[in-house]
């Protein structure tokens, strides 16, 4: 099976048209809160409600929550300037939930930090190796994939092509989505 993606020879039009298919819950909780994120429990709360996919969030994910804006300020402090080694200490990544901690890096800075998951990084693995391979259960592993090779990939595709982030995360997301059932079959990228 060959299967042709025009993300690396027209990026701007595969966003277009991928972005489209995206279809996630209650999306508008996301556009109403990412500005605010930062600036009120509320809308941070609203974000990770959003992320969760489910309105109610269970206990154990509340708290969760909540560790984190205990350190709101913290995150305050890396969206005027941001420095790994702050946010690495304070949030510890590599040990556990770094998708949601991957979040807040989105939340502080949506336009430098894209949303990450298992759809894109399925989708993102699948563009620069040509095979469909799920996401790492090691969050070492998963944290350094989404620091050392998918952010510098995201910027340097959105910079050169003028492409809107979010509409980069939706169509990533939903290609990703598309691979899935895919996995295993013999399919190769034209």
């Amino acid at each position: 099976m060959k299967l042709e993606i025009d993300i690396l020879t027209n990026p701007k039009e595969f966003i277009d048209n991928w972005c489209m298919g995206y279809d996630y819950p209650n999306d508008y909780i996301y556009y109403e809160n990412i500005e605010k994120g930062l600036e009120d429990y509320h809308s941070f709360l609203e974000l990770f409600r959003w992320k969760n996919g489910i309105y109610n969030v269970s206990n154990s994910k509340m708290r969760v929550i909540e560790g984190f804006w205990d350190k709101v300020e913290v995150l305050r402090e890396l969206k005027r300037d941001f420095d790994w080694e702050l946010f690495e200490n304070e949030f510890q990544p590599h040990k556990s939930s770094n998708i949601w901690k991957i979040f807040l890096l989105h939340i502080m800075d949506s336009y430098n930090f894209p949303i990450f998951d298992v759809q894109v990084f399925r989708f993102h693995h699948f563009i620069k190796n040509g095979f469909i391979k799920e996401i790492p259960n090691n969050q070492k592993l998963k944290y350094d994939y989404y620091k050392n090779e998918y952010i510098e990939w995201f910027r340097n595709l959105r910079d050169n092509h003028s492409l809107n982030p979010k509409k980069m995360d939706e169509s990533f997301f939903k290609f990703g989505q598309i691979l899935k059932p895919l996995k295993g079959l013999p399919i190769k990228l034209v």
